[in-house]
């Protein structure tokens, strides 16, 4: 992962104060992407991860179509690898709260769409907090969840959606507390993290993206092999600081 530090000035649909992104910012908000606020979010492009991706980040590997973000794998690759993909980061970091979106997942072996909060060595910290949703395209009826604190996996279980990802639009939750993590989906508790399990402190920047492995991840993402364009797609991204509720009604702090 890569994170470049940029300042914040406008939150979703609220006004922040200019502060460093490597501040905590307590500001909810909540994007509807009906278009894209590069001040409040920063695209990822020109550059891969590692080895283990067989893509490279691009620009135009993102679009809004019918107020509904949407991360393309395609091969209109760049200079260092042939097929393109996308990702996008809030340039400001948040700590402690509820993090939430509305996504359908793309399909396909060998793929990997992903909600979550990150912050490490390439914020110039020395800290790795991250805390995750990812759907795998080889079996997008399951999601697997994870976290890591100061660089150390937490693990966790796959867990059974009872749905096909792809196919519709459902909402996904992380509620990161100091001592507990909770993930939902629709408005269901589907995991927590266990009792006295280290839990992420860093503030970190809430991602989405859509990726393929390469071959190194076979056994973890299945093989990739590029036959066509697939895209995930968004609808809104949200994050509400610990003691605000319901600030719009999607929200599963309303309940």
């Amino acid at each position: 992962m890569r994170v470049t530090c940029f300042f914040l000035c406008l939150a979703g649909f609220m006004i922040a104060d200019c502060a460093p992104s490597q501040s905590a910012d307590n500001t909810a908000f909540m994007t509807n992407f009906n278009s894209l606020d590069k001040n409040f979010w920063y695209v990822s492009s020109g550059w891969t991860n590692g080895d283990y991706q067989s893509c490279e980040w691009r620009a135009d590997a993102l679009a809004i179509h019918d107020g509904n973000l949407q991360l393309t794998l395609s091969d209109h690759g760049g200079k260092q690898r042939p097929i393109g993909c996308a990702e996008l980061h809030t340039n400001q970091h948040f700590g402690y709260g509820l993090y939430e979106t509305r996504m359908r997942v793309a399909a396909g072996s060998g793929l990997n769409t992903a909600f979550f909060t990150y912050i490490g060595p390439t914020n110039g910290v020395p800290h790795w907090d991250e805390i995750d949703f990812e759907f795998l395209g080889k079996d997008t009826h399951s999601v697997q969840t994870n976290f890591y604190t100061d660089g150390k996996a937490q693990g966790g279980p796959i867990v059974q959606l009872g749905f096909d990802a792809s196919r519709e639009f459902h909402n996904y939750a992380i509620d990161w507390q100091p001592t507990k993590i909770r993930w939902y989906v629709d408005g269901n508790l589907v995991r927590q993290s266990p009792d006295n399990a280290p839990i992420p402190s860093h503030p970190g920047s809430l991602f989405l993206s859509l990726w393929s492995g390469a071959s190194q991840e076979d056994q973890w993402l299945g093989p990739f092999r590029y036959t066509e364009p697939v895209t995930a797609e968004v609808a809104w991204a949200a994050f509400t600081p610990p003691g605000t509720k319901c600030p719009f009604p999607q929200s599963i702090s309303c309940k």
